[in-house]
């Protein structure tokens, strides 16, 4: 849901296309995908976009719109040196990318016309061509996962590695229930990240429904969460705990992507017990953001606290 791509620093140069007015009709139609629903990998820990900024003024003016735009909502993912020397020409910037992609695999390498003619690697798509590309035309705004820990984690990989914060909003999150026993494992590879983002969990003050719903004190709450917060004080990580008024949607809200997440976070042992998750649009993800955001409704806020 969350994509991946290396760009050859030569898709910003018209010299670079069949035809040089190919560039205007190509950058602004890769422009929006790489905003809502990608990561641009920064080869040479940062070395791609110092490199695309500081040659922008000889590139086409979205250049150095995208570059910032990509690093402004944190889209940018810096990734080691694979060949110990600075890239120096566009192939070389392709040969580090695909070093880097057999490290950890990439969705795709895009490149202008004039390099894909020298990598027949699949991997490799000239923009000029990128909507004929399989790996392109694979893209979905949905994944349907089966309710295990494996699965979430595999498909939330990119996003947890990378996401300055994260709102699971969840109303029946509890860490002390037989199904929510493995949520600690879905926050598992923030602890070996050198910046550990922002945390929050949202869910009803209430658990249950209908004759069965209680209301628990926060007291209660705060048992319910304990071993959670042993757990994540284990692993140098700490979460904002959130309890609200009755809802019933399932969200995870994080800074590089919103996705909805109808089960919740909770598992199930049954096999193949499907869920489809789906990628919120810009506003409804800022709407859901800000419904979840005890600034704009305090009275609808019961209690708070701090685990880990």
């Amino acid at each position: 849901m969350l994509e991946e791509y290396a760009i050859v620093p030569d898709v910003f140069d018209p010299a670079a296309y069949a035809n040089a007015a190919f560039i205007e009709m190509c950058l602004p139609h890769l422009k929006e995908p790489l905003l809502q629903e990608a990561l641009v990998r920064d080869l040479c820990d940062g070395g791609w976009s110092r490199f695309c900024m500081a040659n922008s003024g000889s590139l086409h003016r979205l250049c150095k719109e995208i570059v910032k735009k990509l690093a402004q909502s944190n889209r940018l993912c810096r990734f080691p040196h694979h060949i110990a020397t600075d890239p120096a020409t566009a192939s070389d910037w392709c040969l580090e990318g695909l070093g880097t992609s057999a490290v950890d695999a990439l969705t795709g390498i895009i490149a202008g016309h004039t390099t894909k003619q020298n990598f027949a690697q699949n991997e490799v798509a000239s923009i000029e061509k990128l909507t004929g590309t399989p790996w392109w035309q694979s893209r979905s705004p949905s994944a349907t996962v089966d309710r295990k820990t494996a699965e979430y984690l595999r498909v939330l990989r990119r996003v947890l590695l990378q996401a300055n914060s994260l709102m699971f909003t969840d109303p029946n999150l509890d860490p002390s229930s037989h199904n929510y026993r493995k949520f600690i494992q879905l926050l598992a590879p923030l602890a070996g990240r050198a910046v550990k983002p922002r945390i929050e969990i949202h869910r009803s003050f209430c658990k249950g429904d209908g004759p069965a719903r209680t209301f628990p004190t926060e007291a209660d709450w705060k048992a319910a969460y304990s071993s959670l917060s042993i757990s994540l004080a284990a692993q140098n990580l700490a979460a904002d705990v959130f309890f609200w008024d009755d809802f019933h949607e399932r969200y995870l809200i994080a800074d590089v992507i919103g996705i909805s997440v109808p089960a919740g976070f909770d598992v199930t042992a049954k096999p193949n017990e499907w869920s489809t998750w789906g990628r919120l649009g810009r506003d409804d993800k800022d709407s859901i953001q800000r419904l979840f955001d005890p600034a704009a409704r305090a009275a609808s806020l019961k209690w708070r606290f701090t685990i880990g």
